[in-house]
């Protein structure tokens, strides 16, 4: 329990990654606002309960400023505090650049690069009055690399997350506010949410898995899809006290793949 008494604020806390996230923190002790489009959010929210933490479930889309606010003001009004944030919430949007229509490529940037900036944007100055706090973005490997077609939209949203988390740690420390980290997550394949789900390829639909198992397995070393539980882990990692010194960093966790 050595988050204890800390209040953490989740977005697309519903599945996948955001919501074994939400449960590693609470594992941990802490208090959570889960934010998520679906009504899944509440069912992520009593499995944090019954865990014995206090946990609110808030319908809330990125794509809303008005929504982000919400989401911390729960916090803060009815919890007392703002010290760490996640922003789990993403979207894939895959397809051809040369194919892929003006609307989907401006959701991807919407949701994955402006919903994460929005976020952050409504914590800050609850952190910034607090003196401490800590951020942390999930961007992906392909935040780091081109990726290998039909990513585009994603790959660039997520060059974008770390790169507005990077200047975002500089900028806080320039400013005087040492005490709020920025870090991002870059997760390699992940047996959950996306990273599981259909995928457009030359050949159709494929599910992540079979295309992990076809096209990537072989170009990372551990050989297997990371789990959405160790994408978890790192997140608590980066909230804990003994990582007050780690910040402006993209750590991979991949089992290898972007090294490779």
């Amino acid at each position: 329990m050595r988050l204890s008494g800390r209040v953490v604020v989740i977005t697309g806390a519903g599945g996948g990654i955001g919501r074994s996230v939400a449960l590693a923190f609470a594992a941990e002790g802490a208090d959570l606002v889960l934010g998520d489009l679906t009504d899944s959010v509440e069912s992520a929210a009593e499995d944090a309960r019954r865990i014995g933490v206090k946990a609110l479930a808030v319908r809330g889309d990125v794509a809303r400023v008005t929504d982000m606010v919400t989401l911390v003001a729960k916090a803060v009004d009815e919890l007392g505090r703002l010290d760490v944030l996640v922003t789990c919430a993403g979207v894939d949007g895959p397809g051809l650049l040369a194919d892929q229509d003006d609307a989907t490529w401006t959701r991807v940037i919407d949701v994955n690069l402006n919903g994460t900036y929005r976020a952050i944007r409504a914590a800050l100055p609850q952190m910034m009055a607090q003196g401490r706090g800590r951020i942390i973005t999930i961007a992906s490997i392909l935040g780091k690399m081109g990726g290998y077609g039909f990513v585009s939209a994603y790959a660039a949203s997520k060059h974008g997350v770390v790169g507005l988390t990077r200047a975002l740690a500089a900028e806080l420390g320039a400013q005087g506010f040492p005490g709020i980290t920025v870090n991002a997550i870059c997760p390699g394949y992940v047996r959950a949410g996306m990273g599981i789900a259909l995928q457009s390829t030359k050949a159709g639909p494929v599910s992540g898995t079979e295309i992990f198992e076809r096209y990537y397995k072989r170009l990372v070393p551990q050989r297997r899809m990371i789990e959405a539980e160790e994408i978890a882990h790192a997140a608590v990692f980066l909230a804990l006290p003994e990582s007050a010194g780690v910040t402006g960093q993209a750590l991979n966790v991949d089992g290898g793949f972007f090294m490779s």
